[in-house]
């Protein structure tokens, strides 16, 4: 068995490897956007903190006092940045080893590849499905991001304190970091657009694509044979009076 690494010039094997690498970068940083916020009162010491992480389910983030007494409040009242955060992350763990499980049966198995037609139709079906996971989870996870912003905000967390409502009590404070977070949102729509490219790529392999070329091909071979050179008279066409 030959291995043909040659695939890797094609658009096909290269964007299997884009694939490959944008996954790790999408499902890397949405893992890695744990923060923290922090609340100060009028004397402008600090007075209560909060921290979270993956998978961002800010139900069960609490905001504690600085002397580490829970205040009895958390962050959201809901767990819906949490499914969608988990989705997102599969999402990607399975797209990157797709696509790398992809490519080595790119190298090591392109003639059987090319030859077998259940090959091709397996790789469309499997590369639409996490189109579709691609764009469904990209556009819940950025609803979810702008739902940690909110939520992780020290102006929204103040609300929730006693101590800081309703006179207002907490002037100042400092939200999370999103730079992680937001980042990833943008590799997700990333990868949703190479899976999506990859489709065409993909279904140009498949029985389908080269059934509809090979009825195509006969027409336009009869169109090229009309032509001045298929019009011509015979020579030895005789003309009315003429002799011989």
């Amino acid at each position: 068995m030959t291995a043909y690494f040659g695939i890797f010039k094609e658009p096909r094997g290269l964007i299997r490897l884009l694939q490959f690498i944008f996954a790790i970068f999408a499902f890397a940083t949405a893992c890695n956007g744990s923060s923290s916020l922090y609340i100060n009162n009028t004397s402008g010491q600090q007075l209560a903190t909060a921290d979270w992480s993956y998978p961002y389910n800010l139900k069960n983030t609490p905001i504690s006092y600085t002397n580490n007494t829970d205040s009895g409040q958390s962050l959201s009242s809901s767990n819906d940045i949490k499914s969608s955060a988990e989705f997102f992350v599969f999402t990607g763990v399975t797209s990157m080893l797709l696509s790398f499980a992809f490519a080595i049966l790119y190298v090591i198995m392109d003639r059987q590849y090319r030859n077998d037609e259940r090959f091709p139709i397996v790789d469309l079906f499997i590369t639409v499905i996490w189109t579709i996971f691609w764009i469904a989870g990209s556009s819940a996870w950025a609803q979810g991001v702008s739902n940690i912003r909110s939520q992780t905000s020290w102006s929204n967390a103040a609300k929730l304190l006693q101590d800081c409502s309703p006179n207002s009590n907490c002037p100042s404070g400092s939200s999370g970091t999103y730079a992680n977070v937001i980042v990833s949102v943008i590799f997700g729509f990333l990868n949703f657009f190479l899976w999506a490219s990859c489709i065409w790529f993909v279904y140009k392999e498949t029985k389908f694509f080269k059934s509809r070329t090979a009825q195509q091909q006969p027409q336009q071979n009869n169109f090229s044979n009309i032509g001045p050179s298929g019009m011509h008279q015979p020579s030895n066409t005789q003309m009315p009076g003429s002799m011989g």
